[in-house]
């Protein structure tokens, strides 16, 4: 049933502490006033999220972020996220934090982030030749037009963080390591695979990481049934392939929620789940997003 927007599900994943082995790093970021953000990561390098948040003697305190081409804003007390995205070239870029406190006084300070070079392996995978080129210009309008929907969903975030402390994996099972790899499907070179697989049976219930509101749902030609979590301050996770949706479009859910069942849906080579996540317009590993202390 539904009471004021909030899906209530019946069964619901307890909470998935993998992967636990993963270490998070720190920095503080301070100003002449003493006033400091905390910048945590798990790594530098291409695909990576950082989040940041200012300590206790920030209180009051508004920080805004300017980062490539991303720009973020929170009040002390809160939290901001950026994102390395997964084809981000190795180098330093420059990292603009501006304080503005409640009496309007301003500090500024300039750091930078060396990104780190990273290499990804190539993997081929034989799928029906309808999934390497869509058969007919109707399924090419449709693919076209699915791309824009989901572009559009990406640029129409939340603007504050709808979140429940950190990220769960949305299966107990491990994943493949395969964010990164450049797909090659019947011969021919496709994208980036911006995500990571779990091969579970078909019909396992698929969780939530995250609170959040429904963004999308829908059964696109790729991705097959497809649920997209936005989780506020633009950070949102995607669940693909999946045999069945159970939310729709603009429902809130709880962390741990089941959203969906697995299955094999679109450009699929058996029952597994698709997951990926954006922070901003980067793509990053969901492993990264789970390394994160947000609690």
């Amino acid at each position: 049933m539904k009471r004021r927007g909030l899906l209530l599900v019946g069964a619901a994943l307890v909470g998935v502490a993998w992967p636990a082995a993963d270490v998070w790093k720190e920095e503080r970021l301070v100003a002449p006033s003493g006033f400091a953000v905390r910048m945590l990561y798990r790594s530098l390098e291409p695909g990576e999220a950082v989040v940041f948040r200012p300590e206790e003697s920030a209180q009051g305190v508004r920080v805004s972020l300017r980062f490539l081409d991303q720009e973020v804003s929170f009040a002390s007390g809160g939290v901001g996220f950026l994102g390395l995205d997964l084809a981000q070239a190795p180098g330093a870029y420059p990292l603009d934090v501006m304080m503005e406190r409640v009496d309007g006084t301003v500090e500024r300070l300039r750091h930078d982030i060396a990104v780190a070079a990273k290499t990804f392996r190539t993997r081929e995978l034989r799928v029906p030749p309808e999934y390497v080129k869509p058969p007919t210009p109707e399924i090419e309008e449709r693919v076209r037009r699915e791309a824009e929907l989901v572009a559009w969903v990406y640029s129409h975030g939340t603007a504050e963080w709808l979140g429940q402390d950190n990220f769960i994996a949305p299966l107990a099972a491990a994943p493949f390591p395969n964010f990164g790899e450049r797909r090659v499907y019947n011969g021919v070179p496709r994208s980036l695979h911006t995500g990571l697989d779990f091969s579970a049976p078909a019909g396992d219930p698929i969780a939530a990481a995250n609170a959040g509101k429904v963004a999308l749902a829908s059964h696109l030609y790729f991705g097959g049934k497809t649920v997209i979590l936005d989780h506020g301050l633009g950070v949102f996770t995607s669940y693909g392939h999946m045999s069945r949706l159970l939310v729709r479009r603009g429902d809130l859910v709880a962390k741990g929620t089941v959203i969906g069942l697995v299955g094999s849906t679109g450009r699929s080579t058996g029952p597994h789940l698709h997951w990926s996540v954006r922070v901003g317009d980067a793509r990053v590993d969901p492993r990264s997003l789970l390394a994160l202390p947000l609690d």
